[in-house]
């Protein structure tokens, strides 16, 4: 995968909502019960058009919408190379991608209902050549990582309600980051940043809080990510689809 940043003069971006709201609760303990205010994770719906289709619609957090529709195409293969990326033009709740070259035919995407999230049913399976040897990591930059996807997700120690993403480099440093209260299009924004900051996802190893099934390998797997860390449980589909592709 190529390193690519999306010219500027092709963005068109309006001011995205926060990922929070403080709430007016009575808070319930053992001992007391007394006003609070607490934190809640917002959540909002958005529909991806790719060359003027409908690709899917989606509840999101909506933050980060850039490098989430960058992300979810190239994640879910329907843009091979960033570089087709010329434009996006976010006008909530529509995120519209102008791209040279993709995988959409002439009829819609069909749709795909997961468990966290809705992706593109690939009627032939997730199919390519297996990744070459991908990034080489030590043991102290492994256990490091798992613990950075812990101090990076603020949101949900605040409010135990999204999921967390990021992408760390062979040094141990995070080269993005990316919370959503959906596994799914955390991968999708994570991936979507790093390749708007002009990385290469490949060179980093990913780390995240949700399962994994084979979705979710699959979309590391588009975005040519070999060394993929949870945790959480990983689920036979998720091992099957890493051991062929050489993950």
């Amino acid at each position: 995968m190529s390193k690519h940043r999306i010219s500027e003069t092709n963005q068109t971006t309006k001011t995205e909502k926060a990922m929070t709201v403080d709430h007016r609760i009575i808070a319930v303990r053992e001992d007391t019960v007394e006003p609070a205010t607490v934190q809640v994770c917002i959540e909002d719906m958005v529909t991806l058009m790719l060359n003027g289709r409908p690709v899917t619609t989606l509840k999101i957090t909506p933050s980060d919408l850039e490098s989430f529709a960058v992300g979810f195409l190239i994640c879910e293969g329907l843009v091979s190379d960033p570089s087709c990326i010329t434009a996006v033009e976010i006008d909530p709740p529509l995120i519209s991608v102008t791209a040279d070259a993709c995988s959409c035919s002439d009829q819609a995407p069909s749709l795909e209902v997961r468990s966290a999230g809705i992706g593109i049913r690939h009627a032939q399976g997730v199919c390519g050549p297996p990744l070459e040897e991908g990034i080489i990591i030590d043991k102290t930059t492994l256990f490091k990582g798992t613990r950075q996807v812990h101090e990076t997700a603020s949101v949900w120690r605040s409010t135990g309600g999204t999921h967390c993403t990021i992408l760390v480099d062979a040094q141990g440093q995070i080269c993005s980051a990316a919370e959503d209260i959906g596994r799914h299009s955390s991968v999708d924004k994570a991936v979507g940043k790093a390749i708007l900051s002009g990385l290469n996802p490949a060179d980093c190893f990913m780390v995240c809080t949700g399962r994994l099934p084979e979705d979710m390998v699959a979309k590391a797997y588009r975005a040519g990510i070999s060394l993929v860390v949870s945790n959480n449980a990983p689920f036979s589909s998720g091992i099957a689809l890493a051991e062929r592709m050489h993950m």
